[in-house]
Parts: structure tokens; sequence; C-alpha cells
């Protein structure tokens, strides 16, 4: 069965817009393959090459909590407006948005709480709609360091849905993210080394790829991306 990828006009341009429809879509696209291999989605996985790596909460278990940015004489600014070269600029949303000094030097931060990203997916994408049948109540589970996007997927000859999940996780520089697996039913499984598991990869390169040229124009000042902080709650990207 084919699976529908959102076309490029369809994608929000801003990085909450960014993030969130990139997630979305190595979602989409891992969860092809319970469409691909109907009868049992665990053997399904292993049929197409996603071989069982363990409990997908151990990816997360013993992570510290990355330390909040404090920034020194925060101000919310008027606007905020972020730039992905040519994929465009966007307005960001107001009171996500603060401006202040690190160690003295000029820095900003752009903020989302899981509610906020569910918002935004709402708002600018159709993933979240509930409109399309074969998947729905889809969110973004936030952990240390990383996340985990979730699913429900309809498969049409089983006659019920299946919880599908994509981890991802902050790699060492902390500027960008790795697809580490597919989660069902707690189980991780690694990506298969073939055609699927690489298309997921190109997804994921070309969100790492905006977010290492966005700019954030802040009142006459251009801020650039310097890390990308996650706790359970929040995730923050650190412009400097």
């Amino acid at each position: 069965m084919r699976v529908r990828r959102s076309p490029r006009r369809g994608v929000p341009i801003g990085i909450c817009g960014c993030l969130v429809s990139a997630l979305l879509i190595v979602v989409v696209l891992a969860v092809g393959v319970v469409f691909i291999f109907l009868r049992s989605p665990n053997l399904a996985l292993l049929v197409a090459g996603f071989k069982p790596e363990g409990s997908t909460a151990q990816v997360f278990a013993g992570q510290p909590n990355t330390p909040p940015v404090q920034l020194e004489n925060p101000v919310n600014p008027p606007q905020a407006v972020v730039n992905l070269g040519s994929s465009g600029s966007q307005v960001l949303p107001a009171g996500n948005v603060q401006t202040g000094t690190i160690n003295g030097s000029a820095a900003a931060t752009v903020s989302f709480s899981e509610n906020d990203l569910m918002n935004l997916c709402v708002q600018r994408t159709t993933f979240c709609s509930n409109t399309n049948p074969q998947y729905r109540n889809v969110k973004v589970d936030l952990q240390p360091d990383g996340g985990i996007v979730y699913a429900d997927v309809t498969v049409p000859e089983l006659g019920s849905a299946q919880t599908v999940g994509v981890a991802l996780k902050l790699d060492a520089s902390h500027r960008q993210f790795n697809v580490v697996g597919v989660d069902v039913g707690g189980t991780l499984y690694g990506l298969p080394s073939g055609e699927l598991g690489q298309r997921v990869q190109d997804i994921a390169a070309k969100a790492n790829e905006l977010l290492q040229v966005a700019t954030l124009d802040v009142s006459g000042g251009v801020y650039n991306l310097s890390d990308i902080r996650i706790d359970s709650n929040s995730i923050t990207f650190v412009m400097r």
C-alpha cells in the first residue's frame, strides 16, 4: 500500500513548524511498514527489516535533565521572525521567545511545551487534525534530550488500530536529531538498512539542515542556533 507523503507546500516553515512537521512526516513514513505488512504489527516490523532492540524507555532512562537556560535581564520582544534561507520565514508566536544575555553575550531562547507543539501542529499542518482515517491521535511525548511522536495507525484488514511511535534523540552536538527507532507496544525496533530506513533518515537529515541554517531576527538583532535543550516538559532552542 502506498503511503501518501505531505506535499512540500503544506509543510510549515518556522522552526516550530519545521520541527513538528519533520517529526510527524517521519511517523507517517515509518508506520507505512504496518500498512505494507498487514497481519501482525509486530511481525510486520520484523519482516520489513526492523529488529527489536529492547525497551523504548531504556533509550531515555537515566538521561539527566538538561539544565534550564538562565537568561540575564530577560525580555519578551513584541515580535520575532525565524528565517530558514530558501525555505522562507515565519513570525513566531508571542510569548515563546525571550531575549537577554548569557555570560554577558547577547542570546535568545525559543521554547515550546508539549501543548504548544500540538497546538502548532493543529494550526499549521493536517497531521494532527484527525481527518486522515489511516492515522489519528498524533501526540508528542518529550523526554530528556529527545522524544517520541506517536500515532494510532488503522490497519483496514484487521479493523483495528495500532499505536506506533518514532523515537528521536539529540546527538552529541545538541544541535540536531537522530532517529533512534520505531516504538510498538513499548518495544524499540531499529531502522532497517534498506530503502525504507533510508527514507526516514533522509527526512530527518532535511529537518536537521533547516535547523542549521535557521536564524532568529529580533528587534534588528540576528541570532544563530547554539544548541537545543529538551526535558520532559519543554523543548528550547538557544540562539546566540
